[in-house]
């Protein structure tokens, strides 16, 4: 891999990770197909800049981030709503995602692209309803509930999945409950940093990314890239209409499926 090519990746995952659109998938079919690396290489590269985006989050909401580690570490037994429905929802994807990892080296492609397509299809009909809808959401995050936390966990760990974007089905979760629109992006976002961080270490532990220039400057633009594009949803979001994100998210899934099938 050269530098530039290292950068362009980097560039890839910092704007696709925040969008309606697998950065696992994307990242993964740019350096196979274009630059002709092995597939799983390519997994791993696509999972080491995880860590990036798991950085920008990071640095892009550092303020509640801290707030809920010193929440945590000051009453564990009693936490806010925010704090709860973190801890939930991690808990509640990481064995789904898991086990669908697993599951996808047992089932054929065929089964994987029926999934792929049922969750389309459910996606193309929410953002129907939100397109709908005249009304945005009004609950914030202290509103949230464990039904919340338990709905975008299942979410986030469906994206295991091929081709099912984190941020979009996990947005969708929120939009469909009702959670305000900026406060929506803020919840997903967040809940992306411990599986985006585990995601990294582990790439950079079994692959040695740590030790390679080309993978840095790749960590460092998904990081940058990451940050920019938090910023710019976060500043458009009370504009934005949602229910068309969600119906982009839709067809690429249904786009997808049929690809595999």
């Amino acid at each position: 891999m050269t530098l530039p090519e290292a950068a362009l990746l980097g560039l890839i995952q910092g704007l696709a990770e925040w969008l309606p659109v697998s950065s696992e998938g994307v990242v993964t079919a740019v350096y196979s197909l274009v630059f002709g690396a092995d597939l799983p290489d390519a997994v791993n590269f696509s999972l080491w800049l995880h860590l990036g985006t798991a950085l920008s989050a990071l640095a892009a909401f550092r303020s509640d981030v801290w707030d809920v580690i010193r929440e945590i570490a000051r009453r564990p037994t009693s936490p806010s709503p925010v704090t709860a429905y973190l801890i939930l929802a991690t808990l509640s994807s990481a064995p789904l995602g898991f086990l669908l990892l697993i599951g996808l080296f047992e089932f054929s492609e065929i089964v994987g692209a029926i999934a792929m397509a049922v969750v389309g299809l459910l996606m193309l009909i929410t953002g129907a309803v939100l397109i709908k809808s005249k009304s945005s959401g009004t609950r914030t995050r202290d509103d949230v509930r464990w039904p919340d936390a338990i709905l975008t966990g299942i979410a986030q760990g469906l994206a295991a999945l091929p081709g099912l974007s984190r941020s979009g089905l996990t947005v969708s979760a929120l939009l469909w409950r009702g959670v305000d629109r900026r406060e929506a992006l803020t919840l997903s976002f967040i809940l992306s940093i411990p599986a985006s961080l585990g995601a990294g270490l582990y790439a950079a532990i079994s692959a040695g990314y740590y030790a390679s220039p080309e993978a840095t400057v790749a960590l460092v633009v998904s990081a940058l890239t990451g940050f920019l594009t938090i910023r710019a949803l976060m500043s458009v979001a009370q504009r934005l209409n949602f229910g068309w994100f969600v119906l982009v998210l839709g067809a690429g899934i249904i786009a997808g499926a049929t690809l595999i099938w």
